[in-house]
């Protein structure tokens, strides 16, 4: 083989082997392109803003997040709160990217957003109009109120001998506001359908509601009760002589016109300070609801012995009937004890009450709103 030809045999293995190189090279880059341009879950507009924020590499090296893609969409991505975004669940909810960093910016962690955008999506606005509360207090108390929130702290700090619970429960009631201040007024058809009613010092009766199916008491043609309420108070006066409990109905329905004139009565004679502690104002008694009735003991006028009263506790709500102001609830009820003061629920919803160990004002905001 002659010099030339050797030459020529060398260069061009030469250049076989460059070409190698160069086409496993090209492959090796294209590989790698293909991976870089891979496509992003995110959408579009999203993509634009990322790579305006120089954030495009650190977005899509992680899982993908719709929370983030919604901010990134509504120009409202926050750098400082990223790492937050990843933990906060999406809502489609008016306004969801302002209302995440507005919460953020008041310093409510991830858990206390999602808490926030999945149980108080229609009043967010209450939070963002106020300082930071520890809002996850109030997670597993089931008559919690959003609307009551400034009243609850407020009425918590006034009370500090109050568990949280008990807080909600009485600010829902009302008694963080003096009775009569403020109230919620029933239709007459709300009155006669519904025999569970709570009528207090904030739900009122209308003045010319008179029950259509008042009856007569056996006791006396002058006493009127509802008729489901008069036929179960029979069985409870029967149930009572069986056992040697004799007692007596001496004020069962009233009228709004007879409410009245004994309520301004007992002003005229005791103030209205004293009066409000033991006779409610015209519309506001369970009396003209007919379905409450006073009874007294057959040795006393107007209330019961002490162990009429425990029989009372213990058996009337096998009759549907509870006592409505008992003894040692007067801060709760707002009216002095009445032993003798008897309220009709029915059966089922009265050995509730009963069981509960509350009063229907308590047991009514829990189990029934």
């Amino acid at each position: 083989m002659n010099k030339g030809l050797k030459i020529f045999l060398i260069v061009l293995l030469i250049l076989l082997i460059i070409a190698t190189i160069a086409v496993t090279t090209l492959k090796l880059l294209q590989n790698h392109t293909e991976e870089i341009i891979e496509p992003s879950p995110y959408s579009e507009a999203s993509l634009t803003v990322m790579r305006n924020l120089n954030l495009y590499d650190e977005i899509n090296s992680k899982e993908y997040s719709k929370t983030v893609e919604a901010l990134l969409e509504d120009n409202e991505l926050k750098k400082e709160y990223l790492e937050d975004y990843y933990e906060i669940n999406y809502k489609n909810i008016n306004n969801f990217s302002t209302i995440i960093n507005e919460l953020l910016a008041k310093d409510y962690n991830s858990e206390e957003i999602n808490y926030i955008t999945a149980n108080m999506k229609d009043n967010i606005d209450i939070l963002l109009n106020m300082d930071y509360i520890d809002i996850l207090a109030f997670k597993d108390i089931t008559n919690f109120e959003i609307n009551n929130v400034e009243r609850y702290l407020a009425y918590q700090e006034e009370n500090e001998d109050y568990d949280l619970a008990t807080v909600v429960t009485y600010v829902n009631i009302g008694l963080d506001k003096e009775g009569y201040s403020e109230y919620t007024e029933y239709t007459e058809e709300e009155a006669q359908n519904d025999l569970t009613i709570l009528v207090n010092k904030y739900h009122k009766l209308p003045d010319d509601y008179v029950p259509n199916d008042l009856v007569s008491l056996s006791y006396s043609s002058n006493y009127y009760l509802r008729s489901e309420a008069a036929e179960a108070f029979e069985r409870l006066t029967n149930a009572g002589m069986l056992d040697g409990v004799v007692f007596y109905p001496f004020s069962p329905y009233r009228s709004y016109e007879l409410q009245e004139r004994l309520y301004n009565g007992y002003v005229a004679r005791d103030g209205v300070a004293a009066a409000d502690t033991y006779s409610a104002r015209p519309g506001f008694s369970e009396h003209q609801l007919g379905l409450a009735v006073d009874v007294r003991s057959n040795t006393l006028n107007d209330n019961l012995t002490s162990e009429d009263y425990e029989w009372m506790l213990n058996n009337s709500y096998k009759y549907g009937f509870i006592v409505r102001y008992p003894k040692g609830k007067q801060h709760i009820t707002q009216f002095m004890e009445e032993p003798w003061h008897l309220r009709y629920l029915g059966v089922e919803l009265a050995t509730k009450v009963h069981d509960s160990g509350l009063t229907y004002d308590e047991y009514y905001d829990l189990y029934m709103k």
